[in-house]
């Protein structure tokens, strides 16, 4: 009977610390999705710079244009993940990363690639932290982003 009761006692404290985990009343795949965010802007970001680039690269535009076509792909795959997770934040990743209806200044080779690397270590620094589909999902776009650096801008 005494083991009865303190099982039940013990299966309330753990309901009602779980309960309180994030304490904000965001779950995990909000929580989640909240920290993909980063990584459309920045996809985003990287595809109008590499579009950008072009016309002061015109040598290089079919590279570029690679370039920008897998941060596109990067951006929607990620964005369609955050869509799984919450679609509340889908909505913010399409509107708040909308793309400005002004031309960017278009970068530089040089500052492109540091864009393009920058995005690459963000994207594998949250891979490192997570786990399961997420992680290898934000390893290939590091990887991929990596590759394209080093190649498409070699």
């Amino acid at each position: 009977m005494r083991s009865a009761a303190a099982l039940s006692i013990g299966a309330l404290a753990i309901t009602a610390v779980g309960a309180c985990g994030t304490g904000s009343g965001v779950s995990a795949e909000q929580q989640l999705a909240d920290r993909l965010l980063p990584q459309v802007a920045a996809a985003k970001a990287d595809a109008l710079a590499a579009n950008a680039a072009i016309a002061t690269n015109p040598d290089r535009a079919a590279a570029l244009g690679v370039v920008a076509t897998e941060r596109t792909e990067h951006a929607r795959v990620l964005a369609e993940e955050i869509t799984r997770l919450d679609t509340g934040r889908a909505r913010t990743a399409s509107s708040s990363a909308a793309p400005s209806s002004a031309e960017p200044t278009p970068p530089s080779l040089e500052q492109l690639r540091s864009q393009l690397s920058a995005s690459a270590r963000s994207a594998g620094d949250l891979a490192v932290e997570l786990d399961g589909y997420v992680a290898g999902l934000l390893g290939s776009v590091s990887a991929g982003v990596t590759t394209a650096v080093a190649v498409q801008l070699a």
